[in-house]
Formats: structure tokens, C-alpha cells, sequence
């Protein structure tokens, strides 16, 4: 990996703007909430700044993702976060999917040890 390739500041950036754009609350709203639910004192002037690409030394803290994704109902962020690490997010349908796979997948190394012991037992 080259050096750099995984700063996700522009990502991040970009995914924050997305989100609140897409919001139905107003940023008033989404800074309220935010200080609601995490007890740490946000506000519209933090929004913009996190979102601003002129105000570059502003960072969004990772402590807020969870309290931002619930509030927004986006969770762009994370996926920004994550991006070039082979990890990704999996919706509600997704994660029923991989359970269901992986039920099958023991029901079939359960079936295989049922059958070796059955040879074993000649049966």
C-alpha cells in the first residue's frame, strides 16, 4: 500500500455532507440531537466546519459516528471510514443472508460427520 492511501479525511467530508443533505432534520436539528443522545455540546457552527473542505483542520469525531448514522439514518460515514480495508457494512437482508449461509454450511459439515461415523459403525 502506498503511503496516504488510507487517509479517509476527504471521504469522511464528503459522506458528512451527504448525509445531512439528505436529512429530513435541518442541521439546527441534527446538532440537537447529537448533543441529546451523546452529551457532548455540538452545534450548527461544528456541522458546517466538519463539512467545510476550506476548514480542513476541523475532524469529525469518531466518538459521534454512531449517535450521527442513528440520527441522519445514513450510514455513509462508516462506509467512508471503512473503504480500502476489504471490510464493509451489511444491511438488515445481507446479514439474515450470511446467518442463513452459515447454518447451512454447519448443517452440511453436521451431515458429513454423520455419515463418516456411520461408516464407522457400518450402519
Amino acid at each position: 500500500m502506498r503511503a496516504g492511501m488510507l487517509l479517509r479525511k476527504d471521504a469522511v467530508r464528503e459522506a458528512l455532507t451527504e448525509a445531512l443533505a439528505g436529512c429530513p432534520l435541518s442541521r439546527e436539528e441534527v446538532a440537537a440531537e447529537l448533543s441529546r443522545l451523546t452529551g457532548e455540546a455540538v452545534s450548527v457552527h461544528h456541522l458546517h466546519s466538519w463539512c467545510s473542505e476550506a476548514k480542513r483542520e476541523w475532524r469529525f469525531p469518531l466518538e459521534l459516528v454512531t449517535a450521527f448514522c442513528l440520527v441522519t439514518q445514513d450510514f455513509g460515514v462508516l462506509a467512508a471510514v471503512l473503504d480500502g480495508t476489504g471490510q464493509a457494512l451489511a444491511d438488515k437482508e445481507t446479514m439474515t443472508l450470511a446467518e442463513y449461509g452459515r447454518l447451512v454450511a454447519e448443517d452440511k459439515k453436521r451431515a458429513a460427520r454423520r455419515r463418516e461415523l456411520q461408516e464407522r459403525l457400518g450402519v
